[in-house]
């Protein structure tokens, strides 16, 4: 996940005004800045302040599993499964070991009530972590 998260892709627009264009290093603390905000809207049950954070944060920098896992969290809150299972997919194609990107995959998966797909994400995050109590549980069931 360190690979993942060190990544971040800046296009480079004409600076506003004076000044210079933002820095990747700028942009990827920018963009921690804004994850930072979303985890502490989704502490406090604001989904929807979350979601605009984490999406802010995406906007960033494109290339962070993370970012997509957590706004995949805050919309499986808000009951958007559909569009959280797009987003807990990139999570994990941006990096496959990414446990909580599966973990949430197959959340929606189930959520929109396909159980095989479901199954497969459940068995990845127990190839990545075989004492993962979540999955043990969700193939159990």
């Amino acid at each position: 996940m360190a690979a993942a998260a060190a990544e971040c892709d800046v296009i480079m627009a004409a600076p506003e005004g004076p000044g210079e264009p933002e820095s990747e290093e700028e942009a990827r603390r920018e963009a921690e800045s804004f994850k930072e905000q979303g985890n502490a809207y989704y502490a406090k049950k604001d989904y929807n302040e979350a979601y605009n954070y984490y999406t802010k944060a995406i906007d960033t920098c494109p290339n962070n599993a993370s970012y997509y896992g957590n706004r995949a969290a805050t919309l499986m809150m808000l009951g958007r499964f559909r569009e959280a299972l797009g987003d807990a997919q990139q999570s994990v194609r941006l990096d496959d070991s990414f446990v909580r990107g599966h973990l949430r995959e197959g959340k929606c998966h189930l959520s929109l009530g396909n159980a095989m797909a479901a199954s497969r994400c459940f068995q990845r995050v127990l190839e990545l972590d075989h004492k993962n109590t979540q999955a043990q549980q969700e193939v159990r069931n």
